[in-house]
């Protein structure tokens, strides 16, 4: 024949467990403030001689210059430049003058 169980028995082992889950959320939830790595690195910009705008003062015969991200362009040596916006996601390439 089967023993009876003992309900008590039974009780206690879940209560414990219940106590024991607890505990362990209440633990996890004290290291929640923790300061934390950064989850990417951030790499530093490439150092560069010359923005794009500052190239036309360096070499004042070139009418249109751009680095594959922003062209800028003047009518006339010596007159200002105007220069366009970068996309969000353009690699740079070295700057090289396209007109002059």
């Amino acid at each position: 024949m089967d023993k009876p169980r003992r309900a008590g028995l039974s009780f206690a082992r879940s209560a414990t467990a219940g106590a024991c889950a607890l505990a362990g959320l209440l633990c996890a939830g004290a290291f929640a403030d923790e300061p934390r790595a950064p989850v990417m690195p951030v790499m530093p910009a490439p150092a560069r001689a010359l923005s794009v705008p500052a190239y036309g003062d360096a070499d004042r015969a070139c009418l249109e210059w751009t680095d594959s991200c922003r062209i800028c362009a003047r009518d006339a040596p010596g007159q200002p430049a105007r220069c366009s916006t970068p996309g969000p996601v353009c690699q740079p390439a070295p700057i090289a003058c396209t007109r002059r």
